[in-house]
């Protein structure tokens, strides 16, 4: 995963007056904070050591523009003036973080604070943070608000591969193309499915059985018929081809009814999109929402930008009372990473049953593996959106299992760490989208930000 790429400014009030050791410790706190960030695992911008004046805080966010940082931490060393602090963070553009210094002595805490409430004054998003450097928890509220800030910031300027129009009648799916620019800062950009099917004929042969000898290799298992596998593949490789020449940073495809009746559905090219690896060696995971919704792919790339792992898409099917366990599948759109491993994962035949395959279709059969996740969902009323969070616990159950509901399909089996009661009064789609890992307080921040209502649903002690 690339490093989230942060500015570091440290500053402190201007004047001649200060005396010298006060310039040489701020100086020297800004190298420690420097490397604090850095062993944090950021990428930090930002080459002079100190900047006090208004012409240095207003050429120093320029110039951390330029180098396109997502976040920005401002060290405040002791009294710092709030007005230069405003110019730094209006030039910069990003979310910003105020480390005050806490160490005894240096009135720290005094600068941290005007800081912070001249940025309220203008409505720039900034978050205060107060502690030694070397503070764990110091160091992890500072890790939160800047992740946040990261992925909010690395969706600005992307752009989302929108094919076909609205599936089956999901009004949850659709969105106000205008409104997605002004929040998330994303471009919508919409394209035919047959043009996919068009550049998947044009594949070539020798590329398509290399593959296939991977899958047969890499996997557990095919079931379902080679031509409908081989199909599969193609799709895969147009649409890889199709999302490099137009620059998507994330795509989302109609696919059922059509893809179904007239050649076969995206089911292998959701799953592979999302992993780290395909036929060809490692590569980089790519967002690929199901059933053109546009409110799934934005919520899995807001989770894509801030972690490293896969990124589930998949529906809401039903709830266990006796196991006390949610039950999740989707026709075939779960990365393959998500289960235990690859040797588990089995290329079923499709098991949506209802609709005419010409071809046939195939699914990732697995069970996903066990560990602590988040789910979340944005969601909209009348226009405005609000993003659902919920602590959960993914849970294995053997194979057999996937025989109550669709035998085919890969599932997902949570644990709710929430009151089932909260979950079932909030959820407003069937689409839910899960990671691996704690990320509650990430995105309650993602939603302060964008200035969403975030409904997040606290675990239960």
């Amino acid at each position: 995963m690339r490093k989230k790429r942060i500015g570091l400014v440290s500053t402190f009030a201007p004047g001649d007056s200060w005396p010298e050791e006060t310039v040489r410790r701020v100086a020297a706190t800004h190298r420690v904070v420097r490397k604090t960030l850095e062993d944090m695992g950021y990428e930090v911008e930002g080459d002079g050591e100190v900047n006090r004046t208004m012409e240095d805080m207003v050429r120093a966010g320029r110039e951390l523009r330029y180098r396109n940082i997502q976040a920005l931490v401002l060290y405040v060393g002791t009294w710092t003036y709030a007005n230069c602090a405003a110019a730094l963070v209006r030039e910069a553009g990003v979310p910003v973080v105020i480390w005050a210094d806490a160490a005894p002595g240096t009135c720290g805490l005094v600068g941290g604070a005007i800081a912070r409430g001249g940025m309220d004054e203008f409505g720039f998003h900034a978050n205060l943070v107060y502690g030694p450097f070397a503070d764990p928890e110091t160091r992890e509220a500072c890790r939160v608000y800047l992740d946040a800030a990261c992925a909010v910031s690395a969706m600005r300027g992307e752009k989302l591969g929108l094919g076909g129009g609205t599936c089956m009648g999901m009004v949850t799916a659709v969105c106000d193309p205008n409104a997605v620019r002004e929040i998330f800062g994303v471009e919508i950009e919409t394209f035919e499915q047959m043009e996919i099917v068009a550049r998947a004929e044009k594949v070539e042969a020798e590329e398509v059985e290399q593959f296939y000898r991977w899958v047969e290799k890499t996997f557990g298992g095919i079931v379902t018929s080679r031509e409908a596998m081989e199909k599969q593949i193609r799709l895969y490789l147009a649409m890889k081809q199709f999302c490099r020449e137009n620059h998507y940073s994330f795509v989302t495809a109609k696919c059922l009814p059509e893809m179904a009746n007239q050649y076969t559905s995206f089911c292998l090219c959701h799953s592979m999109m999302g992993d780290r690896e395909d036929a060809f060696g490692e590569k980089e995971r790519m967002v690929f929402g199901c059933e053109a919704d546009i409110n799934a792919a934005l919520t899995m790339e807001l989770l894509h930008h801030l972690q490293e792992g896969p990124v589930m898409f998949t529906d809401l099917s039903q709830y266990d009372y006796e196991e006390r366990v949610l039950t999740t599948c989707n026709c075939g759109s779960q990365p393959t990473d998500f289960a235990r491993s690859k040797q588990e994962v089995i290329w079923e035949r499709e098991g949506v049953h209802e609709h005419y395959w010409k071809y046939g279709g195939c699914c990732p059969q697995y069970v996903t593996k066990e560990g602590r996740v988040t789910m979340a969902r944005l969601n909209r009323k009348q226009g405005r959106y609000e993003m659902l969070i919920v602590p959960a616990r993914a849970v294995y159950f053997e194979r057999e299992k996937l025989k109550e509901t669709i035998w085919e399909r890969p599932h997902a089996y949570f644990e709710l760490l929430c009151k089932k009661e909260a979950f079932f009064s909030e959820v407003r789609s069937n689409h839910i989208h899960v990671v691996y890992g704690s990320y509650e307080e990430e995105l309650k921040e993602i939603c302060r930000i964008l200035g969403l209502r975030a409904v997040c649903l606290e675990a239960e002690q």
